[in-house]
Order: C-alpha cells, then sequence, then structure tokens
C-alpha cells in the first residue's frame, strides 16, 4: 500500500464593507428590540390557571422501584419523599412543577394541556 500526501490549498478574499458600522448598529438596535417584545410576551407561553393546580396535581410518595428524575430541575426524585404528579401521570418535584405552571400551562414532558387563565 503507497500513502501518498495530500495538500491543499485554500484562497479566500476578503471584501470590506464601507458601512459595516452603521449597519451593524441597526442590526444591534433591532435584534434588542426583537428579544425585548419576545421577553415581554413571556416567550409565548400562558399560565396554567393558579386555582386548578393544587385541585388537578396531587402530591405522591415516592416508593421503592418508581424512583425517577424530576425532569425540570434533573435530580432524582428520592424513596420517601413527596413529589407532584400532573394529571398525565408525570412526576416532579412539587416546587419544581409549581414554577413550571405559573409560566407554561403544558406537561414539559408530554405537552398535556392544564386550564389556563
Amino acid at each position: 500500500m503507497i500513502v501518498l500526501p495530500l495538500r491543499s490549498v485554500i484562497q479566500a478574499s476578503v471584501v470590506e464593507h464601507f458601512h459595516v458600522h452603521s449597519d451593524g448598529v441597526l442590526m444591534g438596535r433591532a435584534l434588542v428590540e426583537s428579544a425585548l417584545e419576545f421577553e415581554s410576551s413571556n416567550y409565548g407561553m400562558v399560565p396554567t390557571k393558579e386555582s386548578l393546580v393544587k385541585e388537578m396535581v396531587k402530591m405522591v410518595k415516592v416508593e421503592a422501584g418508581d424512583e425517577e428524575d424530576c425532569m425540570i430541575c434533573l435530580e432524582e426524585l428520592e424513596v420517601g419523599f413527596y413529589a407532584s404528579r400532573m394529571p398525565c401521570s408525570r412526576t416532579f418535584h412539587g416546587d419544581c412543577i409549581e414554577k413550571w405552571l405559573k409560566q407554561s400551562h403544558y406537561c414539559p414532558i408530554c405537552r398535556f394541556q392544564m386550564p389556563t387563565n
């Protein structure tokens, strides 16, 4: 077997744009305005109806064999501790899912829809 060296030459040219500074400033302003508008709309998410969270999300004791990870904080739901179970049967730490549902009415795993305000 014969191994031959491979040699390549890359050629490039640089084209300068004389309006880079003013275009860059305008683009920067547009991106900031767009980001602020998007954030002010709460990223398009609608919160769950607060009065129904306690009614629909049930506290359950994590039993041996049922331990899994909370898919919001990614930490383990430990045996013997209480967790919150959504109507879709997904289980999370209570604080994690409460905070989540104040931002979004969807289950973070299966997109089950909770009632909105």
